[in-house]
This record gives C-alpha cells, sequence and structure tokens, in this order.
C-alpha cells in the first residue's frame, strides 16, 4: 500500500513533469523527451519531427507509399541536479489533506518544488544555448562581435530570415512560417527596445510563452538569461525553429525519496533529476557573436 508520504514524493515529481516545460525558453527550440528509468552515463534515443520527401510527378498511377522519415538523435545522459529540502509538520499536513484529489495535490506540491522547476529548467536552457558551437549559420565581425546599435540589432534579423528562407536551393527550407524563434540576452533586448516595431505594442498572442517580447522579420523573439556568454560582454543569441532544432533527453523521475531525521519531527525529501541535449539539425540553427553594452 502506498503511503501518504510516498504519495507526497510522488506528487513533486508530477509537478515537474506537469509544470517542467513551461520554464523553458531556449528550449523551445528544441524537441525534448522525458525519458523513464535513466542513468547518468546513458545514451537514450529522441526522435525528431518527421519529414516527407516529394518526388517528380508526370501522370499515371502513383508509386508505393514510402514511410515518413523520422530522424533519430543520440543523446548522452551526462548531467544532472540534485534537491534536498525538509517539510514541516503543517506543510506536510496540508499536502495530506489534499490526497483525495490528486491534481490538487499536483498543484500544492508545485508550491513546495516551484523555484527547483525554474532552476532545473534553467540548467537545461543553458546546455541548450552551449550548443551554439554547432550552429549551421553564423554571423560575425570578421571573427570579431558585432557591436550592437538598433539598426545592427534588426538587420542580424533580416539576414537570419534570408538566410533559413534560402535552404539548399532545391526546394528545402528551413524556414516554417510561424515556427520561427530567436532566443536573445536581456542586453540585446534593450537595442531592439528602441525600434518602433517593438514599441508599447501588445502581442495579440492568446498564449504568451515565457520571455516573449515580440515578432521581427518573422521571428518571434524569447528574452533569455541563460544565453552562452564564454566571453565577458559577448553573447550569442540562437535562431532557430520551434521543436524541430535541438534535442534533449531529460529524466521523468525526479527519484524522491524520503526520511526522517534524528531527533526531528519533520520528513526530509530528496532527489536528482537527469538530462542531456543535442543539436541533430545544425543546419536549423543559427547564432550571432554580438556585443551588447548598455548605455543610455
Amino acid at each position: 500500500m502506498t503511503t501518504t508520504k510516498q504519495m507526497i514524493a510522488d506528487a513533486f515529481s508530477k509537478a515537474f513533469n506537469k509544470y517542467f516545460y513551461n520554464e523553458l525558453v531556449i528550449g523551445k527550440l528544441a524537441h525534448s523527451e522525458m525519458k523513464n528509468s535513466i542513468n547518468k552515463g546513458d545514451e537514450v534515443d529522441v526522435t525528431m519531427p518527421g519529414m516527407v520527401q516529394l518526388f517528380d510527378y508526370d501522370g499515371g498511377d502513383l508509386p508505393d507509399a514510402e514511410e515518413a522519415t523520422l530522424s533519430t538523435c543520440k543523446v548522452k545522459i551526462d548531467r544532472g541536479k540534485a534537491f534536498h529540502f525538509e517539510l514541516s509538520e503543517m506543510e506536510e499536513k496540508m499536502l495530506q489533506n489534499s490526497q483525495d484529489n490528486p491534481g490538487k495535490m499536483v498543484d500544492l506540491a508545485k508550491d513546495y518544488t516551484n523555484d527547483a522547476i525554474k532552476q532545473f529548467a534553467a540548467a537545461v536552457d543553458s546546455a541548450y544555448a552551449n550548443l551554439y558551437t554547432r550552429a549551421g549559420h553564423y554571423l560575425d565581425d570578421e571573427g570579431e562581435a558585432i557591436v550592437l546599435t538598433a539598426d545592427t540589432a534588426k538587420d542580424i534579423f533580416a539576414y537570419m530570415q534570408a538566410k533559413f528562407q534560402r535552404g539548399d536551393g532545391k526546394g528545402h527550407t528551413n524556414w516554417t512560417d510561424g515556427s520561427m524563434l530567436c532566443v536573445i540576452p536581456p542586453e540585446y533586448q534593450f537595442y531592439l527596445g528602441k525600434l518602433d516595431e517593438l514599441k508599447y505594442t501588445e502581442s495579440g498572442k492568446t498564449q504568451i510563452a515565457k520571455g516573449y517580447i515580440g515578432t521581427l522579420c518573422g521571428w518571434e523573439i524569447l528574452v533569455s538569461n541563460n544565453i552562452a556568454q564564454p566571453e565577458a560582454g559577448v553573447f550569442y543569441p540562437l535562431f532557430g525553429v520551434k521543436g524541430k532544432t535541438l534535442a534533449g533527453g531529460i529524466s521523468s523521475d525526479l527519484n524522491t525519496t524520503f526520511y526522517t531525521p534524528e531527533k526531528n519531527f519533520n520528513t526530509c525529501y530528496k532527489g536528482y533529476g537527469l538530462y542531456g541535449v543535442g543539436a541533430p539539425r545544425a543546419d536549423m540553427l543559427g547564432t550571432v557573436k554580438v556585443s551588447a553594452k548598455l548605455s543610455v
């Protein structure tokens, strides 16, 4: 029989699974899969969205149907985050009282794990951000960072739009209307905020993605503190396609256990989550080496 304490531990994992994706920003570029029963060092398969190939047609019967191509990306689970916290008797009692309503119990558990969920998502986002080195479309100023102004900040968006739309010249393009996403640091947002297109505008979107500030040159723009910054004052904003550019494997089980310390009536909960990331579609990934100093 499942004990109440185990139900509380399970509720923490369910809260993580329910709310984790909402906290991702750079992860919006990725197809991330929650994986069961994974260990650190495992290599897991992440199935990326499929593609259908066209062929020349000159009339008559069609050939036999080909199976839609699904690409698989192997991702190594090489990182993890752990948590360890204590619930007072009163807090545990509140969770116990909601055990007949699993949905409410998960929402209550989220209140206690919200900060941990945000930190875990930020760690995954940061890992995605550092895949900028795999970018198929790369822009800089002859090896140096492009110094941002309002004009150059906009020009970069137009440049990346053209790069993604060009494709391979055979009809294949990496541009999908309504699915193009750019993630920038707050410093870049400062310069974009000088443009009339992004001043005092309402988005008109029914559901606002976390970090969303507007659209420019067909790119939905999200802001994240986790953009790669390997050099002081230099950033690498990312351009790509929602859910298709990057890949992630994330443990769905937080491996939560509970115990009561000696000379203490409160219950402690501890656990860990594992993850790994990859960049299977470098042709759908763009980055720019920019320098963005804040000055008024």
